[in-house]
């Protein structure tokens, strides 16, 4: 093929573009299915591939979500703007005589991982900042969709949590912020637990908070994750009654119950002697830093999310 040759008759597959412009192929698959931005060579008895305009493109929203643009916005503006069609043949190719430009060919150093921890941190950080819940919203979305609940929950929106708490205590401000972020993940988490309709367990798994126990992300994150296993919870919220839960457990039959404590103060092991013997016998979880190792006999801690996770599974009969 000819130094001269039309760029529009160049094609790459998805796997290429990922590897030339450093995301990953699912991630330009939703990019295409959600925004248009996708490939618009029609080769026939193959597949569509980019061409040389529609690679620029892909790389102009790679650098505007860098830069902490959402992935909407920035979509839009790689579609309609004017952009300069990069070279597909300036990286070394095995054969003049191909008409695609193979995997091989892209070479994968010096990339940039565009739905790393980092980027998505940044994104919705600018997000919360600016108190723009909707892009708060759309980048934990993107974040479940392409990585889960487990790698969302540790990766990205609990180092978030961690600094603006921190940003408080040291000045008294991003209050605001924690909250539209708060109110975020609540509704998003939420939304994936109820979306359970046909659950593997018939007992579901209750949770709830301590007694004096005002945080409540973290339940709604272990529901989320056991509803990517398709397990039920019931979410009780915050500041549960040592009796009210004994009752609300009375009433399900569940098979599991969940505390989550994030304080010392909030800690009473009387939760769980209010809690009476059923059969068959729920699995008891206390989870959350504030609970001590000296726990009532029968009452498991998970030390770490995940951990909970396989125990609830585990128990739900997964």
């Amino acid at each position: 093929m000819s130094q001269s040759a039309p760029q529009a008759k160049i094609g790459l597959t998805v796997a290429a573009v990922a590897r030339r412009i450093g995301i990953a192929p699912a991630t330009l698959r939703t990019w295409d299915r959600r925004y248009g931005l996708g490939p618009s060579v029609h080769t026939p008895g193959s597949h569509r591939r980019y061409s040389a305009t529609d690679v620029a493109r892909i790389d102009l929203m790679r650098k505007l979500m860098l830069n902490g643009v959402l992935p909407s916005e920035a979509a839009k503006s790689a579609i309609s703007r004017k952009v300069v069609p990069v070279n597909l043949t300036a990286n070394p190719i095995s054969s003049s005589a191909l008409h695609v430009v193979s995997d091989q060919d892209i070479p994968a150093d010096n990339v940039i991982a565009l739905d790393s921890p980092k980027a998505i941190i940044r994104s919705l950080n600018r997000a919360a900042t600016t108190l723009d819940a909707s892009g708060c919203d759309q980048i934990i979305s993107n974040s479940l969709e392409n990585h889960g609940v487990v790698w969302t929950w540790e990766n990205v929106l609990m180092p978030v949590l961690v600094a603006l708490g921190e940003k408080w205590e040291q000045t008294g401000e991003g209050v605001e912020q924690e909250h539209l972020l708060a109110e975020s993940i609540t509704g998003l988490f939420r939304s994936l637990a109820n979306g359970v309709t046909e659950p593997e367990n018939a007992r579901p798994v209750l949770l709830a908070c301590a007694p004096h126990e005002l945080h409540t992300i973290p339940m709604y994150a272990i529901a989320a994750g056991l509803a990517e296993q398709n397990v039920s919870t019931r979410i009780l919220g915050a500041r549960m009654p040592a009796e009210a839960l004994a009752s609300a457990a009375k009433k399900i039959g569940p098979c599991a119950i969940v505390v989550w404590s994030q304080t010392q103060g909030t800690a009473d092991v009387a939760v769980w002697e209010a809690v009476e013997p059923m059969r068959p016998a729920p699995l008891l979880v206390s989870v959350g830093p504030g609970w001590q190792p000296d726990l009532p006999e029968g009452v498991v801690k998970p030390h770490d999310f995940t951990s909970t996770l396989i125990a609830l599974a585990a128990a739900s009969g997964r």
